[in-house]
């Protein structure tokens, strides 16, 4: 009996310590080989990597001092104080309000796929938001879409799971997509899953991204002739039949081109990748090593300006001075805390920096969609329609904004905004 009882722990301390191993060597193989964890750049990414005047030797650096990170591993590792682990406990096992009860209320997409049809569907000058950072518009006969993401804001299937809707975009909704803006390559801004899609449904023309997202492109299917990467302050003309030489990002020369500028023709967008104060990264080694960033995308009629993600700094007011005013700025809010403001805006900084950009619409963008912080979910849209009102209040009538706040899949113009505040009537 006792040497049955022996044999018996053996054999499950054998079994443990081989699911122990398995656990860990598919482990180190999903971090490894995975495709979600994108592509390493080529040797001429890297030699412009490398040239960059943000870019340390190391790491790439932001314009100010920046604590890069929403996650601190010296706080793991020191212990986790009171003030932590209320933080933690707040994502395991979120409070009432920190997440829809019921799915949200959103509006369908109907655009048609046929390109001889599209103009009757989303014409020149109409943006529809599709939840968090992405927003799908039209400028100059060109469909073009921000950070598309439809999937988890997570690499692992355990996490980053979106809101519950009545209608949840995705890429069969979408039509043609001549331009593809990438702000950064974080989980919530950049889903291989999409790019993948786009690749076998043949629904992209050409992807604009920062120094090192090139390589991860790639590695989903994009070819590398469709991918044109970006530094700070770089821009590029697209026309229906020509595309031209990115320009250097010398501040001298940046300035006055800006001054010097031919008007745009009906069929050029000036795409321009201007700073933001954030970080990047998809691995756990790695951070900062691939670039970050906002975008000015500008037609003839429209200026418009993406924030991709970042923490309040005067570049706002720079890129206003330089390229602003601007028609519309869709603008990162959501997804903060006090102890990443650094990296992600609190509401009403976000409200000042649309001030600072001298935009006359804000587009309150990166809420409603996925609980990446630890704020009730109506709050982010909630404090920034408080602080642009009070911030109206001060300035005079030329500069003051208006907010814009759409459901997902709604479809508007600049002169037929929805103001309607639909999140309080969702549960």
């Amino acid at each position: 009996m006792i040497y049955l009882l022996l044999m018996l722990v053996k054999w499950v301390l054998i079994f443990l310590i081989t699911l122990v191993v398995v656990i860990a060597v598919g482990t180190v193989l999903f971090l490894k080989f995975a495709p979600t964890f994108g592509g390493r750049p080529d040797a001429t990414t890297l030699a412009r990597i490398k040239a960059s005047k943000h870019f340390n030797g190391e790491t790439f650096v932001n314009l100010i001092p920046t604590h890069a990170s929403t996650l601190d591993i010296a706080d793991i590792t020191d212990g986790v104080n009171d003030d932590e682990r209320h933080l933690l406990l707040q994502f395991l096992f979120p409070p009432k309000g920190k997440n829809p009860s019921q799915p949200i209320t959103s509006r369908s997409l109907t655009l048609i796929n046929d390109a001889k049809k599209l103009s009757t569907t989303l014409k020149d000058g109409e943006f529809v938001w599709l939840g968090h950072s992405t927003v799908i518009f039209r400028l100059a006969g060109k469909i073009i879409i921000t950070d598309p993401v439809f999937h988890r804001a997570s690499p692992v299937p355990i996490s980053g799971k979106p809101f519950a809707m009545t209608h949840m975009p995705s890429v069969d909704d979408l039509p043609f997509i001549d331009i593809v803006l990438i702000s950064h390559d974080h989980y919530d801004h950049l889903d291989h899953k999409v790019i993948k899609q786009l690749v076998k449904q043949n629904k992209a023309g050409h992807f604009y991204a920062p120094l090192g997202v090139k390589a991860h492109l790639v590695r989903w299917g994009v070819l590398a002739d469709s991918v044109t990467e970006f530094d700070w302050y770089e821009e590029i003309t697209v026309s229906d039949n020509d595309l031209t030489q990115l320009k250097p990002s010398n501040p001298a020369l940046i300035e006055n081109s800006v001054q010097n500028k031919r008007p745009l023709v009906t069929d050029e967008l000036r795409l321009v990748f201007t700073p933001t104060r954030h970080f990047s990264g998809r691995r756990i080694k790695g951070h900062r090593t691939t670039l970050w960033g906002s975008w000015v995308v500008q037609s003839a009629p429209l200026n418009v300006y993406f924030s991709g993600d970042g923490g309040y700094s005067n570049e706002f007011a720079n890129i206003g001075e330089l390229y602003g005013p601007f028609d519309i700025a869709f603008m990162e809010d959501g997804a903060y805390n006090e102890r990443w403001r650094d990296v992600h805006m609190l509401p009403e900084e976000s409200a000042q920096a649309g001030f600072d950009l001298r935009a006359k619409v804000v587009l309150p963008i990166h809420w409603g969609k996925f609980d990446l912080s630890t704020h009730h979910w109506r709050d982010p849209v909630r404090r920034i329609k408080q602080a642009v009102a009070k911030g109206n209040e001060k300035v005079l009538e030329d500069w003051q904004v208006k907010l814009a706040s759409p459901r997902v899949g709604e479809g508007f113009t600049l002169v037929n905004l929805p103001t309607e505040a639909w999140w309080e009537a969702e549960d």
